[in-house]
């Protein structure tokens, strides 16, 4: 929405800025809100310095965008109808040996299935549906590998171990310029997978995640995370990070540590234009 609304107003003024709402209600300190209120405080702010207009991505960054979105969600329904289907049938006594509903054993499994009354009727539903979403899905996965291969980035991120096609565009689209990000640290700040710190004095207390930012890579980069943390043979240092995080705390904070070991790797091999290499294991000498 917010760039429908910018196409539609760049012909009506000479500049457009898109700026943090959450820093404009931190530089407000006001409780009433108006239009016109609001636009004094913009014109203000932007008057002193204080807002700077965030970074507007590029029209082809914007469709591979749309399309690396759009066949996530895609799959992300997928996921709901299998659960769907899958509780449905225990509630009526059925557990599917099959761990994927849509092989073919699955399927000829599901046939033998008779559900009577409105469960069955359901239970048809849900396949149709999800036969026709995993086709769409895996339409535009086909899609989105043809312009993994055009996107130089993406190919960079793909020497990752465990980043293919799909995960590797997804990155390289959510990240977009890298120049803008003046460190890591900023490029994990802008995934919300930052925890809050809380401090006072002396003490200091660090919370859960903050979740504030892009909400799509920060999806990406744990699922990446994810599929690495079940690879015999990952990167040493994301896998290390993983197992030393989720010993102590649970695998699921273990994939979110691991998933910002992932966003400092690919932030370093986008800003020196590198290709991935395995660190050379150390002698025995050595240690």
């Amino acid at each position: 929405m917010i760039w429908v609304g910018l196409e539609l107003l760049e012909p009506l003024a000479d500049e457009v800025w898109i700026v943090n709402p959450t820093e404009l209600r931190r530089l407000q300190h006001r409780v009433a809100k108006t239009d016109r209120r609001d636009a004094a405080a913009l014109a203000w702010w932007a008057a002193k310095g204080a807002l700077k207009p965030l970074w507007r991505p590029e029209r082809p960054v914007l469709e591979l965008r749309e399309l690396t979105r759009g066949r996530t969600t895609l799959t992300r329904l997928a996921t709901q109808l299998r659960n769907l289907i899958r509780s449905l049938l225990a509630r009526h006594g059925y557990e599917c040996p099959h761990r994927d509903l849509l092989c073919a054993r699955g399927r000829a499994w599901l046939d033998t299935v008779t559900l009577e009354g409105y469960a069955g009727e359901m239970l048809a539903a849900f396949r149709e549906l999800l036969s026709l979403i995993q086709e769409k899905a895996d339409g535009f996965e086909q899609e989105v590998e043809a312009a993994a291969a055009d996107c130089p980035a993406a190919q960079r991120l793909r020497t990752i171990p465990g980043i293919g096609p799909v995960l590797g565009l997804s990155l390289a689209v959510e990240i977009g310029d890298i120049s803008r990000f003046p460190s890591p640290g900023h490029l994990r700040g802008y995934s919300g997978l930052t925890p809050a710190v809380f401090q006072s004095g002396e003490k200091e207390a660090r919370g859960p995640i903050t979740k504030r930012g892009n909400k799509w890579l920060r999806h990406t980069a744990v699922l990446a995370a994810q599929r690495m943390s079940q690879m015999h043979h990952p990167d040493p240092s994301i896998k290390r990070t993983f197992l030393s995080v989720a010993f102590r705390h649970g695998r699921n904070p273990g994939k979110v540590a691991a998933a910002r070991r992932l966003l400092d790797l690919s932030y370093h091999l986008l800003k020196k234009e590198a290709d991935y290499r395995a660190p050379r294991a150390r002698s025995a000498s050595a240690r």
